[in-house]
């Protein structure tokens, strides 16, 4: 007796469709928009003036900033309301976050400038809070991407503005009027962005314009971002595991171009000694009001909560002049947050580098890397915990080390290199040694 068989002819499956509301890296759609409201974020952060700040006065450029930071961010929560989320946002960044410009505003409040501290702390909310949009509707790829290159293209522009002024020394921006330190970390983000390209294998292009960055940053003069640069750099190159051939060469080849230029020439000793010996002992009078913040005569709630995020200068005695600006993230977080305050970043950023240190691989050299460059430069540079371009990317480095929002991007990536994967990054092909 023989079994009955039974027809299992298999047609071939439709091919599944995407989604018409899904955006993925490579369509598109959703890709103007992303890069539109990077680039309002950009440039509601950077000074438009120099040695200004903003101190409670509403005038002409504060109400501008203003409109385009809140364009900035309706256009963010409008995109992720109008797509499935790509990525969930964790809470540890929020709360560090509210923990310290609570502590901030409280210490307005106690020194009669709550008003204009409120209004500081409220703009660095919305930064953060775009960010996290942002990460939200388009996934960590995408926004880490879309914004260096809004950096890149806002650095252009100054840039491209302000060449007449690599002749009197240091490379300053025109359009906007962005200072030399402020170029240089912008194009340090971009190079550190870019090494990490190299090392993944991806963009042929990436090397040639790392170079070509890196020169604008010696133009500019900046000895603290290149020094914290290096730094990123190495920290980066230690945590790979293979290189490109040309990657390989090119690191071969930069010993030799490197020792010449420390050993036969007056190039870096020219950097460091800008300014004279009295500048490199006194880290250009950045110790002098370091000093006057250390030994200020607080009284128990400025000690504790600071004195607002509007307090950047600082008055110093024994000097011709009669203020500084603090010129630390950390100093300027214990001026304007208390000793409260400092206590809460300093446990933002140590978790913040726990993180990364936990990622995945591919995503730890970028995130290590960056956080090497933002981190140390921070200690003699302000920024880190205000609205401004330094704390757009430890936003962002921050929130996208999230447990939960590493989970989530993951689990992203896998069902875009299954439904889609025409539409996902090739992996590279070249040759590794």
């Amino acid at each position: 007796m023989t079994r009955p068989t039974t027809d299992r002819a298999k047609s071939p499956e439709p091919p599944r469709a995407t989604p018409s509301t899904t955006w993925v890296p490579g369509s598109s759609q959703g890709r103007w928009q992303l890069y539109l409201c990077g680039l309002l974020l950009v440039v509601c952060t950077i000074p438009w003036r120099q040695k200004t700040y903003f101190s409670g006065g509403l005038d002409p450029v504060v109400a501008a900033k203003a409109v385009i930071g809140l364009a900035a961010l309706a256009l963010s929560g409008i995109q992720t309301l109008r797509r499935p989320p790509k990525v969930a946002i964790g809470g540890r960044t929020i709360t560090f976050a509210t923990c310290y410009l609570t502590i901030s505003v409280i210490g307005g409040w106690a020194a009669g400038t709550v008003l204009p501290s409120l209004v500081v702390a409220t703009r660095v909310a919305m930064t953060l809070a775009t960010v996290a949009l942002l990460l939200m509707a388009f996934g960590t790829r995408a926004v880490t991407t879309a914004l260096v290159a809004s950096l890149g293209v806002v650095a252009m522009v100054a840039l491209a503005t302000g060449i007449g002024s690599v002749t009197s020394g240091r490379w300053e921006g025109g359009i906007p009027p962005l200072a030399p330190n402020e170029i240089a970390f912008i194009c340090g983000g971009l190079v550190v962005y870019l090494v990490h390209r190299i090392m993944l294998g991806t963009g042929p292009w990436a090397p040639t314009l790392a170079i070509g960055l890196f020169g604008v940053m010696w133009l500019t003069g900046s000895r603290t971002t290149t020094a914290t640069l290096v730094l990123a750099i190495v920290v980066m190159v230690l945590q790979a595991r293979t290189f490109s051939i040309a990657a390989f060469l090119a690191m071969v080849l930069a010993v030799p171009a490197i020792a010449y230029v420390a050993t036969a020439t007056a190039t870096i000793s020219n950097l460091l000694l800008r300014g004279g010996t009295e500048n490199v002992t006194t880290l250009s009078s950045r110790t002098i009001a370091w000093n006057a913040a250390a030994s200020m005569d607080a009284g128990g709630m400025q000690r504790w909560f600071g004195g607002g995020l509007t307090l950047k200068r600082i008055p110093v005695s024994g000097q011709y002049w009669q203020d500084q600006i603090l010129d630390s993230s950390w100093v300027s977080a214990l001026v304007q947050a208390g000793r409260l305050g400092l206590v809460v970043v300093l446990l933002w950023v140590v978790s913040t580098a726990w993180a990364a240190l936990s990622s995945e691989r591919s995503w730890r050299i970028l995130w290590t890397g960056l956080l090497a460059f933002i981190v140390p430069r921070s200690l003699l540079e302000s920024g880190m915990f205000d609205a401004s371009t330094v704390f757009i990317l430890f936003a962002l480095a921050s929130l996208a080390t999230e447990g939960v929002t590493r989970a989530s991007d993951a689990q992203e990536a896998h069902r875009l290199e299954r439904d889609s994967p025409a539409l996902t990054e090739a992996a590279p092909t070249g040759r590794r040694v």
